[in-house]
């Protein structure tokens, strides 16, 4: 696929058919950041940044700020565990080591003793104090680079939805492309968007080569991925209402 460039929107992936000039040195894939869609919440600091278009249930590109399009195909799957510090210095789970909301551990093993410990319900259905995220390495048509579409909590149910369907309509996960839009629920306790998937259809050849090469490039390093703004928690779904 030479100098050939993946129609729509206004940015596009391009293949070069020369290396590109000031990356002589090499570049380790363990050593790119991979962005996000990430899905504007309350508590979201992009509400008071002024940008266009933003607010509440808004998916953007978390590197580039900018609004995803809709349509989406995933290419390979990882999961990945974190536990957050609560953001309450009130909360019994609070750890005096580590700032409100702030990283206390990650992993991508589900073998980690830290994460058979605390990313698992307890014997008598006690709350996990880690979070499991179910991680889609996708390609967006239109959007320069690749972007992470993870599903955690209230949204988990989502990603096994969106897994379940890759899987059973058979091939390759990213022979089929899917919709990815937000919806807003309600709980006991806060007002929130979660991200919903529908399906949309198959690829096209010039979309199913590009993403062939994304997992030729990206797949068997899965565990070593970095995910832009991942130690960032603003999901409001356990929190208060606003």
């Amino acid at each position: 696929m030479s100098n050939e460039v993946i129609e729509k929107g206004q940015t596009a992936l391009v293949t070069p058919s020369q290396p590109q000039r000031g990356f002589e040195g090499g570049i380790d894939r363990e050593d790119l950041i991979i962005p996000r869609a990430k899905l504007i919440q309350a508590l979201s600091p992009e509400l008071t940044e002024g940008l266009d278009g933003i607010k509440i249930g808004t998916i953007i590109n978390s590197l580039t700020k900018e609004i995803l399009p809709q349509e989406f195909i995933p290419i390979f799957t990882f999961k990945n565990f974190i536990r957050f510090n609560p953001r309450s210095k009130d909360d019994p789970n609070f750890d005096t080591d580590f700032d409100p909301g702030g990283v206390i551990w990650k992993s991508s093993d589900p073998s980690d003793p830290k994460v058979k410990a605390e990313a698992c319900f307890g014997p008598n259905g006690e709350k996990p104090l880690a979070i499991t995220f179910i991680n889609f390495f996708s390609y967006f048509p239109g959007v320069s680079m690749p972007i992470i579409v993870s599903f955690s909590k209230t949204g988990y149910k989502t990603g096994k939805n969106l897994l379940s369907l890759a899987k059973f309509c058979g091939g390759d996960m990213f022979a089929r492309k899917y919709r990815l839009f937000s919806q807003m629920e309600t709980n006991d306790v806060a007002t929130y968007a979660v991200l919903k998937v529908k399906p949309v259809g198959s690829v096209v050849p010039e979309e199913f080569q590009l993403c062939e090469q994304l997992w030729n490039e990206f797949s068997a390093k899965a565990a070593v991925i970095q995910v832009h703004d991942e130690e960032v928690q603003d999901d409001p779904s356990d929190k208060k209402p606003f």
